[in-house]
C-alpha cells in the first residue's frame, strides 16, 4: 500500500486510504495467533509544511491460543494507528533524536509495514479465553473450566516440610 507523497503535498485535502491487507503469511508458523481475515484499514493522510500524519482505526479477527488452559478463541482486534512522516531531502541532515517522526527521501510511502507492526504491537503478550480462566491442573493436565479434578494441588516448601511433620506430631 503506496502513499505517493508529492501527490498528497500538492492536493493540500486529506486523503482517505481504506482498504484490506493479507497478513496471513506473517502468522505461518505461529501456532499462538492465526489471523482469520486479512486486516481492514480505515486511515487519513494529511500534509502539512514539510509533514505527513496518518492515521486511522485497524481491524483484524484473530484466533489466537489462551495462555491458561490452551483452547483457542476468536477475537477482533481494533487498533487506532498513528505515525508521523517528515519528508526530509536527500542532504538535508538527519532528525534530531527528540524527534519521533518517521524520514521519508522517497516519493512513496510504503504503509504496509507500519500497519502490520502496529498490529503485532498490539496483539496480547499473554492472551486470555476469559478474564477468570482457570487453566490447566498441573498434576493431571485438566482443563479446570471444564471438569474439576481430585489432584492434590496443594504445594508445600520443601524447606517447611519438616516443620510440618511436627506440627502433626504435636496434635496427636
Amino acid at each position: 500500500m503506496l502513499l505517493k507523497v508529492q501527490e498528497l503535498v500538492a492536493r493540500q485535502q486529506p486523503l482517505e486510504l481504506q482498504g484490506t491487507l493479507d497478513i496471513a503469511e506473517l502468522f505461518r508458523n505461529s501456532s499462538e495467533y492465526s489471523p482469520l481475515t486479512p486486516m481492514k484499514y480505515d486511515l487519513v493522510a494529511k500534509a502539512s509544511d514539510d509533514r505527513i500524519l496518518v492515521s486511522g482505526q485497524l481491524a483484524c479477527d484473530v484466533r489466537m491460543q489462551c495462555s491458561r488452559c490452551l483452547d483457542n478463541f476468536d477475537e477482533t482486534l481494533n487498533v487506532t494507528f498513528e505515525e508521523q512522516f517528515r519528508i526530509v531531502e536527500d542532504g538535508e541532515a538527519e532528525l534530531n533524536e527528540d524527534d519521533e517522526a518517521v524520514p521519508v527521501t522517497e516519493e512513496r510511502i510504503d504503509l504496509a509495514p507500519y500497519l502490520v507492526e502496529e498490529l503485532v504491537v498490539q496483539l496480547p503478550y499473554a492472551p486470555l479465553c476469559r478474564e477468570d480462566c482457570k487453566g490447566l491442573c498441573p498434576e493431571c493436565g485438566v482443563n479446570l473450566n471444564e471438569q474439576s479434578c481430585g489432584c492434590n494441588t496443594e504445594k508445600v516448601d520443601p524447606r517447611m516440610a519438616a516443620l510440618q511433620d511436627w506440627f502433626k506430631s504435636q496434635k496427636e
